[in-house]
């Protein structure tokens, strides 16, 4: 079986204690040259230009939701790709907003931002600054720089004030600026009926000052947690009427904090436990984090998310079933019925890529070695020539039926070694069952970090 080692480090966030188990196109002058002639691919597969981005967009344009992937976190063109069909599909088909796997209150100054709020930073590049987290390099890098001016632009332009496309996070990790929010917050909620409750969940949460070891540790020894007084303080939230001096859009940023701190708590507590449970803590927070945006949105309202690929492509067809583990484009396809959800994954040969040898280690650029013999990115290679980028229709009989076996698929994190890059970076895969569309590039650059 082929593991993905790191990622599950990355999922959990790995603590060692001892009773834990173990564009392109317009932001861009980046083209593809392409060297091999149409007629010699296959017929599921096809040419990949700047023309087929609008050929992808009409594709995904009546899903519910859009799920738009990437195989690392650090590579220039799935982001400047992703952009360009997030252009297309706001401008052209009427998406609401893009959530990211970043953090929600660091992705909420990009959202002030490109709504042009009183509040907001004042430039693109101070909105991008809010993600101080490591690795910071996934959202504060160029080619999102290039994306919020372009939000922010046509919601100046296009967009009535009830009905600006919004940037958002759905990410736990920086729950300990979630736990500072609310903890100022409570006072002012006091005479509303649930400052109280808000301070007794913030102040357990506080006690060990950010120290999830310490907090672990302690449960592990004492069994007592978080837990019950943050699924309270999330169900008065939920259920409350907003309140006099808060827009709606204020109350669902308030709301969404308490859901963050309240998932972050299980996703902590979930690595007590082997098995999958932190993991899934954490996807599941992503997929409620769409749903309510949705919700948030309108009944009409049809919105983009952006992940790597072990998230928004559907577990269920991945060897990640095997140990229990699901992700947003499986809860998504199960919530929304598979009609209303359209993933897109990616892939690429060899190039260079953005990471860490360590977790919060220095940010570096490393060499993506040739994908192994038997994987999927091999076989597009050799299939479709050195030079040439293509994307597949994966609902289209002909592709079903020549991807039907189950091949390795790599997917590189944030941690990355490319010496154990055949050992680790792949998961087993049935295609046409994970994705509805797939991009394949031959080679890659690293994203552009600011």
């Amino acid at each position: 079986m082929y593991l993905l080692r790191q990622f599950i480090s990355f999922g959990l966030i790995t603590i060692f204690i001892a009773i834990a188990a173990n564009s392109l196109f317009a932001d861009s002058n980046k083209s593809f040259s392409v060297e091999t002639e149409s007629e010699n691919l296959p017929d599921w597969a096809q040419l990949f230009d700047e023309g087929s981005i609008a050929d992808i967009a009409r594709l995904a344009s009546p899903h519910r939701a859009v799920l738009l992937g990437e195989a690392s976190h650090g590579t220039s063109e799935f982001y400047t790709i992703r952009a360009a069909l997030s252009k297309e599909l706001i401008r052209e088909h009427g998406f609401s907003f893009i959530v990211v796997e970043g953090d929600w209150e660091a992705a909420w100054a990009v959202n002030s931002f490109v709504k042009g709020k009183e509040d907001a930073p004042a430039t693109a590049e101070q909105a991008l600054d809010s993600f101080q987290r490591w690795p910071q390099w996934m959202w504060n890098n160029e080619e999102t720089l290039a994306l919020i001016r372009w939000m922010r632009e046509w919601n100046d332009k296009h967009a009535a004030p009830g009905e600006k496309i919004g940037f958002y996070g759905m990410d736990i990790y920086g729950y300990n600026s979630s736990i500072q929010f609310l903890a100022n917050l409570a006072p002012q909620l006091q005479d509303m009926g649930f400052g109280t409750e808000m301070r007794v969940a913030m102040h357990c949460m506080n006690r060990h000052r950010g120290n999830q070891r310490a907090y672990l540790e302690s449960v592990a020894r004492t069994g007592e947690h978080c837990g019950s007084d943050l699924r309270r303080l999330v169900e008065i939230l939920e259920h409350a009427d907003v309140p006099a001096g808060f827009s709606d859009s204020d109350w669902l940023h308030v709301v969404q904090q308490a859901r963050v701190v309240r998932q972050a708590d299980l996703h902590l507590r979930g690595m007590l436990r082997q098995g999958p449970a932190s993991w899934n803590e954490r996807a599941s927070n992503f997929q409620n984090t769409l749903e309510v945006l949705l919700d948030f949105y309108g009944d009409e309202a049809k919105g983009i998310a952006w992940a790597h690929n072990t998230h928004i492509g559907d577990a269920r067809a991945t060897e990640m079933s095997l140990s229990g583990m699901h992700n947003i484009g499986q809860l998504a396809r199960i919530a929304f019925g598979e009609e209303n959800v359209f993933a897109l994954g990616f892939g690429t040969f060899r190039g260079t890529v953005k990471a860490g040898f360590e977790w919060e280690g220095p940010m570096r650029r490393v060499t993506i070695p040739h994908a192994t013999d038997r994987s999927v990115e091999n076989m597009l290679f050799n299939l479709t020539g050195t030079d040439q980028s293509v994307w597949i229709n994966l609902r289209q009989n002909e592709s079903i039926h020549a991807l039907q076996e189950q091949m390795p698929h790599r997917a590189i994190g944030v941690v990355y070694d490319p010496a154990m890059d055949a050992r680790q970076n792949y998961v087993g895969t049935n295609m046409p069952g994970r994705y509805d569309a797939f991009i394949f590039i031959p080679e890659t650059e690293a994203l552009n970090a600011r």
